[in-house]
């Protein structure tokens, strides 16, 4: 139940990465909101549809975010809070780059393409 109060109050349609503080929060709501990064460098998601994990910044893919596995890629690409539903949809993937992969980084790209190969979506929500 109370779950539902704080995500009908703070949350509306926006996932927990979504949601910033606001000057009009509830001292109790700021106090989670502090512990939010915190939540996210400890937990691992477990992906389904994709579409309340990022992509780049929460764990899913091995034991850290893939930001500091392929900080290479993580440093030149375009829309770091990309969820990996969003990113996963298309073929090829949905994601651009502020330069152009050569070197290191077409190495460190083909590295992480060929594990998203074997990712596969469902239509049931992600979990932690």
């Amino acid at each position: 139940m109370w779950s539902q109060i704080l995500r009908n109050k703070y949350l509306h349609s926006k996932t927990l990465a979504q949601v910033t503080i606001r000057p009009t929060d509830s001292p109790f709501w700021k106090g989670l909101m502090r512990t939010k990064d915190m939540f996210f460098r400890r937990v691992k998601f477990l992906v389904s549809n994709g579409m309340s994990t990022r992509f780049w910044e929460d764990t899913w893919l091995g034991e850290t975010p893939l930001a500091l596995q392929y900080p290479t890629l993580y440093n030149i690409v375009q829309r770091k809070e990309d969820y990996v539903g969003i990113v996963l949809q298309t073929i090829p993937l949905n994601i651009q780059f502020r330069r152009t992969l050569v070197g290191e980084r077409w190495t460190a790209w083909m590295h992480l393409v060929r594990r998203l190969i074997e990712v596969r979506l469902s239509d049931m929500l992600d979990s932690t």
